[in-house]
């Protein structure tokens, strides 16, 4: 019987998929697509340093969370020509969590940037089912079921 680590490498072999490293990931690719937790390891993943390794021709996407792309570097990279453009789901600054917020942001300005409030999700219905899951995957646990959705992975004897 395989492993799942063996299992896991046929997979991706099949479907011509391989494991690279973050910075060969930023130096080679043309389209990045950034989709991980804000932590403080995260924060500023895509500074200048890192948004001046990618191509000139390559496009940044980031639908997390806005802080993990330095507002002033992506705006530097973009108005230098280091990247080719952007489409940020939220900017460093979030604000729907501000009253009377006004933008003052010069990403606002460019043309090479697409910028959306971080609120893609949103909907009445979405909230309904985001709040159902919950409950259901909360009632499974605590009658010893497994979850259906866990997000952590548990290992062996934990």
């Amino acid at each position: 019987m395989r492993s799942r680590r063996a299992t896991r490498l046929l997979q991706r072999r099949a479907r011509q998929v391989r494991p690279v490293s973050f910075d060969g990931l930023v130096e080679g690719v043309d389209h990045l697509v950034v989709q991980a937790p804000l932590t403080p390891q995260t924060h500023h993943t895509f500074d200048r340093a890192t948004l001046r390794r990618m191509k000139p021709a390559a496009l940044l996407v980031n639908t997390a969370r806005g802080p993990i792309v330095a507002d002033t570097a992506l705006y530097e990279a973009l108005t230098e020509g280091r990247i080719a453009g952007a489409a940020v789901d939220g900017i460093e600054e979030e604000p729907a969590k501000q009253r009377d917020w006004q933008p003052d942001n010069p990403l606002f300005e460019l043309p090479n940037v697409i910028i959306t409030p971080h609120a893609a999700y949103y909907s009445e219905e979405a909230i309904g089912i985001v709040r159902t899951i919950a409950a259901e995957e909360a009632v499974r646990v605590l009658t010893g079921q497994s979850a259906r959705y866990p997000v952590n992975e548990l290992s062996a004897g934990a």
